[in-house]
């Protein structure tokens, strides 16, 4: 994201934070979730020095928006003239977000307004503003904010939600489940299909990591292509584990890749490829790990039809 896009969505995002704000000699000090939730949003965009500059900021907005009305009326609810606001920053930066980065930026936002249990008519006019704005479907801002204040014990049975528990299996017409035995609480995940993207959530009150980072409970998070969800007493959940649940629905034809034997020699006579044989359906992820010039290039090439190989065939559905 560009410099311009983040100061504005410092900007947008110190109007509809809630925090804690106490007034101390020259200024304001400031806490609470609203600041957490700027910082993880930070974190996944920049670098920590950029991270503590674009905190600063937003507390300067944060004194600007909310600071002067606690100096006026004691904290008396945002008036109309935030929802102006909300209105002109998201029509400034519309044009330069794509369309995933504005999911991102309105999931943002519903945390901030689901921080704690009192939610305004007024609030949920300031997301469905940023969702109009942003050009999102209604059923697609309908999911997030489902998404963003579920409970712990409530479940979606729809497609577009897995449910990650110790539950052998969950009662579902349509939605979707995956049993990890030894987790402790869950993991929701939403699918938004139009961006091919996924929002995830732990709860619970277990030590799990995301990638190597602690995953914090009931913080939202993006679930990147590759990642992986760990702990010292959960097995390994991978990024292909999840996808391939998405993608298993019935109604869609799986794709099956075989190699049978397959064998490559360079032209010289030299051996690139001792006998491999493997078989695996789509929606999974293989890793090909090997040192310098064990044949990993040469094994793609093969794979992906560049070459030949000479002995052995590769198939895709049996063809």
């Amino acid at each position: 994201m560009s410099e311009r896009i983040l100061k504005a969505l410092m900007q947008l995002f110190a109007i509809i934070a809630k925090v804690d704000m106490e007034e101390v000699e020259g200024g304001f000090e400031i806490s609470g979730g609203g600041r957490d939730i700027v910082r993880l949003f930070l974190r996944q965009e920049l670098n920590q020095e950029l991270v503590n500059e674009y905190i600063h900021l937003f507390d300067e907005y944060l004194t600007v928006h909310q600071g002067k009305s606690k100096r006026k009326d004691g904290g008396k609810k945002r008036t109309s003239v935030n929802s102006v606001k909300v209105l002109r920053i998201c029509t400034q930066i519309n044009e330069e977000l794509t369309q995933k980065q504005k999911l991102i930026v309105l999931i943002r936002i519903l945390e901030f307004i689901y921080a704690n249990d009192e939610v305004t008519e007024q609030e949920l006019e300031f997301a469905t503003t940023v969702a109009e704005t942003f050009n999102i479907s209604r059923e697609e801002f309908a999911r997030c904010k489902k998404f963003v204040e579920l409970n712990d014990q409530e479940l979606v049975d729809d497609p577009d939600w897995l449910f990650i528990n110790a539950n052998k299996e969950e009662n579902f017409t349509t939605g979707l489940h995956l049993c990890s035995e030894t987790i402790e609480g869950r993991i929701v995940i939403i699918r938004i299909e139009s961006v091919n993207i996924y929002f995830m959530r732990y709860q619970g009150s277990s030590d799990l990591y995301l990638n190597g980072q602690a995953l914090p409970p009931n913080r939202n998070f993006i679930l990147n292509q590759g990642s992986s969800i760990r702990s010292s007493k959960v097995k390994p959940i991978y990024y292909s584990d999840i996808i391939s649940r998405f993608l298993s629905d019935d109604s869609t034809a799986k794709i099956n890749f075989t190699t049978d034997g397959i064998q490559y020699h360079f032209k010289g006579g030299k051996i690139g490829l001792h006998p491999i044989n493997f078989s695996e359906d789509s929606g999974k992820l293989i890793g090909i790990m090997g040192g310098s010039g064990a044949g990993k290039s040469t094994l793609l090439n093969v794979l992906n039809g560049n070459y030949t190989p000479t002995i052995g065939a590769v198939t895709i559905n049996g063809v």
